[in-house]
């Protein structure tokens, strides 16, 4: 499996850093310097003085399905989420039960990444609850 398909997209990685979650990851989408409106991806480890990767507003952490887990409030006592994968187009779907709302993505990351998010923008977790403090 390519390690994008492991971690959220750009995309969805640019929002959660807009939302204030934390961003400490084990990959960071970084700006390539060699073309133009491009991101890469790079582990953390690739960075000499990680202390500065945290900072740098060009960079997004690329969360892993568990990274995004251990921010989710799965099978908490109010929120009730289930996975289902479908074999003939290799999507996930996540049901969110407190409210009915369905998240579909290509990716498990993504599919987590946007829960977080919905999550998020309508108060139903506290930033508290995220890596964001």
């Amino acid at each position: 499996m390519e390690l994008e398909n492991q971690v959220c997209s750009l995309k969805l990685a640019k929002r959660l850093k807009e939302l204030e979650v934390k961003q400490e990851s084990l990959w960071y989408w970084q700006k390539s310097v060699c073309i133009k409106n491009h991101h890469e991806l790079l582990s953390v480890n690739c960075f000499r003085d990680k202390n500065n990767i945290y900072k740098d507003n060009r960079n997004y952490s690329a969360f892993t399905v568990a990274e995004l887990g251990e921010m989710l409030p799965l099978e908490s006592h109010y929120i009730r989420t289930e996975l289902h994968r479908n074999s003939m187009s290799d999507t996930y779907k996540y049901l969110l039960h407190i409210c009915g709302k369905d998240f579909y993505a290509d990716t498990e990351a993504n599919a987590r990444a946007k829960m977080l998010i919905y999550l998020l923008e309508n108060n139903l977790i506290k930033k508290s609850a995220n890596r964001g403090e």
